[in-house]
């Protein structure tokens, strides 16, 4: 099983985990993207810039600020902007040969992941021996990692795996040109890694990979290896001209950090974002806690540590069992993974964006297992005992979770998109929302009911989704006025997707909406707790749909009376500061 055929095996894997993905449907950004592709967005995007949310631009954003779905507090100079034209060419090809039939794309995406696991179990057999059993574990263990698991199985994410398979295999076409002098690898490396970066980021952490296999295992003088490091240098800096040029990048938000634009800030954030990944990769510890749950961040990070003073005490002990060829491998790999982390801190820690350091990852896995299962040593037993319970049992569990996950999320999300308290035309108007439980039941609700052939609103405002109860109290005819209980607006991670923390909202702000206005009226340290909204017209005349979220689905709002008060309860939120 781990001889020359794991390649085969881990291939067989991926097929049997991934498979089940292609029952779950389409789920939050799939709707932003089927829509631009069929001319129904909801934003000025086309079908070949799916990728583009904001674009740093407030003449371009404020129309999606004042008619909704954006939040009111959204910073008019947002960018979410990032340049994937090959992703985009085969999402296109897929509303083409496919239409809605959801089953086809996924299994498009399965063909990306089976041969993603090709790519990686030869990228082992290069670098640990053809014939080592060390290179088929780990090819095994790569595949089972459940870090992949959204990777492989939601549309709007398969720009990783297209990004990361051409990548990779310019990078096998480097290592065969240097230690082969296979004249044509290295062309072919560089038209892998263009490829694989024209499809994504996660293309970066491929050259990682590259760029340690010339620092570490590459044959030759330093002199030589630097030189060959060259042309990929040159292909990188032309990447990040072009991704300029286009407008692409990211800046306003709390989720994205620009690390060329942010230095400072992205050096800052970037320890800790790295100790939760790590300790996600060998603990098993989610990192996406990070994004549901602020207080979980120190954890998140001290998880990290543990894993690290394990694994440098484990492999300090074993690496003398381990043979030369192999100690080579181990540390390529074992940098590569450490380089390529760097491009994934710039945004929040995400289980999913382990992709390539699990490469490098599941090699050092690979050796504990390999070697310290049956060691005389009981703590080198106990140590590999614990990381096939973290990697390879709940691994295992975690492909048919996810996809039971995503397909339940997706039901979940059109059923409360759709079977609502509210009549299609009360929706069709402008629809003011006054507490939403997270950003789905605020962003996407618009896009999934077009999605549905439901009329497009004039106007979709949500006021709150902090994840607290409300006041709303009635100052006139035409005003109310919105207090958060015991808390704050803009403290989870979700609300600060569209503002970053360090531009602040001040006492007195005013933003224009479609037939209202909202005014901050009162901070709690520094962070808005009271609004105010002011209607162009008496509300109570019909001109605009009052909603909030009723037992998870929407529902009329009657406004108290004029000098009166309504308690909205706390609504059920995964997302808590």
């Amino acid at each position: 099983m781990l001889g020359p055929g794991a390649g085969r095996t881990a291939v067989v894997l991926a097929f049997a985990l991934s498979l089940p993905f292609c029952w779950t449907g389409i789920f939050v950004d799939d709707y932003f993207h089927q829509l631009a592709i069929e001319r129904q967005s909801l934003f000025p995007v086309t079908a070949w810039d799916l990728f583009t949310f904001a674009w740093g631009d407030p003449a371009r954003l404020l129309p999606i600020i004042e008619r909704g779905p954006y939040s009111w507090w959204t910073l008019p100079e947002l960018k979410f902007s990032f340049l994937r034209p090959l992703t985009c060419a085969l999402a296109n090809f897929d509303a083409l040969a496919f239409g809605r039939t959801f089953f086809f794309h996924h299994l498009h995406s399965v063909a990306w992941h089976v041969a993603l696991v090709a790519v990686v179990a030869a990228l082992f057999r290069r670098a640990l021996g053809v014939a080592a059993p060390l290179a088929g574990l780990a090819a095994i263990l790569f595949t089972i990692d459940d870090a992949h698991t959204v990777v492989a199985g939601w549309i709007a994410n398969r720009n990783a795996l297209v990004a990361t398979v051409p990548a990779l295999l310019g990078v096998l076409a480097h290592v065969r040109w240097r230690e082969q002098g296979w004249r044509v690898g290295l062309p072919l490396s560089l038209l892998g890694c263009a490829l694989g970066l024209s499809a994504g980021e996660t293309a970066l952490g491929a050259i990682a990979y590259l760029v340690a296999y010339e620092l570490t295992a590459a044959p030759g003088p330093w002199r030589t290896r630097l030189l060959a490091l060259v042309p990929i240098a040159a292909l990188g800096v032309g990447y990040v001209a072009l991704y300029k040029a286009f407008g692409s990048g990211a800046y306003g938000s709390e989720m994205y950090v620009d690390p060329l634009r942010e230095p400072l800030r992205f050096l800052a954030q970037a320890p800790p974002k790295a100790l939760a990944l790590i300790g996600a990769q060998f603990l098993g510890v989610t990192a996406d806690l990070w994004l549901m749950l602020i207080a979980a961040r120190p954890v998140l990070a001290g998880s990290g540590v543990v894993a690290v003073v394990l694994m440098a005490v484990l492999m300090r002990r074993l690496w003398p069992r381990l043979s030369e060829p192999e100690r080579r491998g181990v540390r390529w790999l074992t940098l590569g993974a450490a380089l390529s982390l760097v491009p994934v801190l710039a945004t929040f820690p995400l289980n999913r964006l382990l992709l390539m350091p699990s490469i490098g990852g599941s090699a050092l896995i690979a050796v504990v297992l390999l070697y310290g299962w049956r060691a005389a040593d009981r703590s080198l037993r106990w140590g590999a005992r614990l990381l096939f319970i973290t990697n390879v049992v709940l691994g295992v569990m975690g492909w048919p979770g996810a996809a039971l996950v995503l397909k339940l999320g997706g039901d979940e999300q059109t059923r409360s998109s759709l079977e609502t308290k509210l009549s299609d035309e009360a929706l069709a108007g402008r629809v003011v929302v006054f507490v939403a439980p997270d950003p789905t039941a605020s962003l996407y609700v618009p896009m999934v009911r077009v999605w549905h052939g439901k009329p497009l609103p004039r106007a979709w405002n949500t006021l709150s989704f902090a994840p607290f109860a409300h006041r709303l109290t009635r100052t006139a005819a035409d005003t109310v006025e919105l207090e958060v209980v015991e808390g704050r607006m803009l403290e989870t991670v979700f609300e600060q997707l569209m503002r970053g923390s360090a531009f602040p909202l001040p006492l007195g702000t005013r933003v224009k909406l479609e037939g209202s206005e909202v005014t901050v009226l009162g901070l709690n340290q520094g962070l808005p707790s009271r609004i105010s909204l002011r209607f162009d017209e008496n509300p109570d005349l019909g001109g605009y749909t009052i909603a909030k979220w009723e037992n998870g689905e929407l529902a009329p709002l009657v406004l108290p009376a004029v000098g009166q008060t309504l308690e909205l309860p706390r609504l059920h939120s995964m997302f808590a500061p």
